[in-house]
């Protein structure tokens, strides 16, 4: 005889959380995932700052203002500070870094604590929402939060400062599921107002705590006797919440999209028709993550994991895993059966990392998996504990141990627990600091540009620290070769072509610095470094001018104003050695008339050129820059009479073309400026 589901209601209806903890068992099970959380990551107290820890807390402008930077904090995009508007408005864990600046400085030691501390509480918050889920269950309760845990994914997120967001949205939302249910038994006001506290903070966090808005609803069906209209005003609540969230977002953002970069590293899957394969495709590898976490990586970008076509086979396996887990869903919704919710909360949790590559073709990250997590313990803890034998009366499970099956449900547990705890451990000191984290993923990612980049410029950045000879010219080879084969993957890895530059800079091959350098993005630091390589080559004019044009796009480029007064002071001496050296060399002359140029001396400048037109009648580039210097003194028809003549010397040269259309339309000779502009293009 089933016992009496409106009487067990009522008793649920006046416990609540803190009624719970009352529990002498409960009271001390609590601590065991606090503990555990120090057992699982206390190797990583002694680690340094890694990855994005840089320049989201070390390098981040506002966070090492500590006090006086969390207004600007309140009101930044959380990439800011890297001059990138993704639109995400995450202020949370950046008013915590600044905090912990304005305490103790950048002690990697005491964020690391801190974010040991937060897995630690998280890990209580989840054991009291399901002790709360599933009442009179401590064993399963306690099991499935250790699963929780121990999954070595959570390395991502805990052993790395900077995803303290991570951790921070899912506590916070963590706590608004349990006070949304102890309001559904207790109707506590007080709860209900935490509940929409802690969700906001969620929401301010990461965004990805949205999800929890979904989570309420199916948690409030399947746990509790309410009924849809009940169920719904509490979402619309929540929903309200959400939409303020985003009213405030849009207020201090001015937007709420963002404009995400559109490289190829980190948004790869641009094919719209092949969108969705990739992403089944994706979900497969996430599935395999949960399962089976070897070979875990902190990056998963271009061409790490390739787009793929319907025609892949593991499309359609894990099209038809999506299909058997939402049969399952459906078929379990009535009953209200656990599977059925775990599958539900994975999904919901999952969405974030799905839409991600959906959506905007981003990229597989583990951090996407941090709460999706909890949906798959609870699927594996129930599903073992079905192993346990049941009193046959009542249908309640009986803790006897001896038969077979329950050895086996104990050997389980203590497989997956040691298994995942292990892991987890041993993962943990590749997180130490960027050379243990590029040098060990590296074995694995192989095919990722931004990985073998992010290797490659730690190796040439100890090369340049190491002071033994050997060791430099070897860790400084294998950089350059890692860097390589990151522009071989994509030919378009600006960033990647930076670091050759330096690289190649530092060998004193300044030849190649300025080819990489030319191939690199053409931001304030690039021409700041391509001058000094001008510089060191004797350039002065190229490298006056390429300084003056950082500093017009960064007037706060300390290399560039740092290096400014010595480009200069080469400049100034080199004008007077050639002012008053007689030569009879073109070259000569073309130096110094691109050296009046640089002082905007066009005058001076029209004659040096023309002196070595002069000397060498055949020398093209001169003559391009007599014409040039007829434009800048508004001598228009001078200068179409001379890059006409640069014609004759080189009939398909594309300048020229350029040049006399742009000149033909100043003077409103349209149809000549349209024939000009034509070669132009056919050239």
């Amino acid at each position: 005889m089933k016992p009496d589901k409106r009487k067990k209601d009522r008793n649920n209806k006046s416990q609540s959380p803190s009624s719970e903890i009352k529990n002498s068992f409960n009271k001390y099970l609590i601590w065991v995932p606090f503990v555990f959380a120090f057992i699982l990551y206390g190797n990583t107290l002694k680690h340094d700052f890694t990855l994005d820890d840089l320049p989201q807390i070390v390098n981040h402008k506002y966070v090492q203002q500590g006090w006086a930077g969390i207004s600007k904090l309140a009101t930044q995009d959380y990439w800011a500070a890297s001059g990138i508007s993704l639109g995400y408005y995450r202020p949370l864990s950046h008013i915590s870094f600044a905090v912990e600046n304005a305490l103790h400085g950048n002690n990697p030691t005491i964020m690391h604590l801190v974010n040991i501390l937060l897995y630690g509480l998280t890990g209580m918050v989840v054991f009291l929402l399901l002790s709360n889920l599933f009442r009179k269950m401590p064993l399963f309760v306690l099991l499935a939060t250790l699963i929780f845990m121990a999954h070595p994914v959570h390395t991502e997120v805990v052993a790395n400062i900077k995803s303290r967001d991570e951790i921070l949205s899912f506590l916070n939302g963590t706590l608004a599921l349990l006070l949304v249910f102890d309001y559904s038994k207790s109707k506590n006001w007080i709860s209900l107002a935490l509940a929409v506290i802690f969700f906001f903070l969620s929401l301010l966090s990461k965004e990805t705590a949205m999800t929890t808005l979904a989570i309420i609803p199916f948690m409030l069906f399947f746990f509790t006797p309410k009924k849809g209209g009940y169920i719904a005003r509490i979402t619309l609540l929540f929903v309200t919440v959400s939409v303020g969230f985003l009213l405030l977002k849009h207020a201090m953002l001015g937007t709420l999209s963002g404009n995400p970069p559109v490289d190829i590293n980190n948004y790869p899957y641009r094919d719209i028709s092949l969108r969705i394969p990739t992403t089944l495709y994706i979900f497969g590898f996430y599935l395999w993550r949960l399962i089976f976490p070897f070979r875990l990586l902190y990056d998963y970008s271009y061409n790490q994991i390739p787009q793929v076509s319907w025609a892949n086979p593991l499309v359609w396996v894990s099209l038809f895993i999506v299909a058997i887990l939402i049969a399952l869903a459906i078929k379990n919704l009535k009953r209200k059966n656990i599977i059925s919710f775990s599958i539900i909360y994975f999904g919901i949790s999952m969405t974030p990392g799905i839409a991600f590559v959906l959506l905007r073709g981003g990229i597989m990250a583990e951090r996407f998996l941090y709460a999706p997590v909890l949906g798959i313990s609870i699927i594996v803890t129930y599903l073992i504990f079905k192993l346990l034998p049941r009193e046959k009366t009542t249908g309640r499970l009986v803790y006897d141990f001896k038969p077979r099956l329950s050895k086996l449900f104990i050997a389980s547990f203590a497989i997956i627990l040691t298994f995942y705890s292990i892991r987890t451990i041993a993962r943990n000191p590749v997180w130490k600091n960027n050379m243990t984290l590029f040098s060990n993923d590296i074995k694995y990612g192989r095919n990722s540009a931004q990985l073998c980049k992010h290797y490659g410029s730690e190796l040439v950045n100890q090369s340049v620290a190491a002071t033994d000879k050997a060791l430099k010219d070897s860790l400084m080879t294998e950089g350059v070769n890692e860097l390589l084969r990151s522009v071989e993957i994509n030919p378009r890895f600006g960033e990647a072509y930076f670091k050759l530059g330096y690289a190649y800079y530092q060998m004193r091959d300044f030849d190649t610095s300025i080819e990489y350098y030319k191939k690199a993005n053409a931001n304030s630091m690039t021409l700041a470094n391509m001058a000094l390589a001008y510089y060191m080559k004797g350039d002065y004019s190229e490298a006056m001018k390429l300084l003056k044009q950082s500093l017009q796009m960064d007037p706060e480029n300390v290399t560039a104003r740092t290096n400014m007064p010595l480009v200069t002071n080469a400049f100034n001496n080199k004008l007077k050695n050639m002012q008053t050296h007689k030569s009879k060399d073109a070259n000569h002359f073309f130096d110094l008339g691109n050296m009046y140029v640089e002082q905007q001396n066009y005058s001076e400048a029209l004659l040096s050129f023309k002196k070595s037109v002069e000397l060498k009648p055949s020398y093209v580039g001169a003559l391009i820059n007599v014409g040039n210097c007829y434009y800048m003194l508004q001598d228009y028809d001078n200068a179409i009479a001379t890059f006409e003549e640069v014609l004759d010397l080189s009939p398909n040269n594309k300048m020229a073309f350029r040049n006399l259309s742009h000149l033909y339309g100043l003077m409103g000779n349209y149809d000549l400026q349209q024939y000009y502009d034509e070669k132009a293009k056919a050239n």
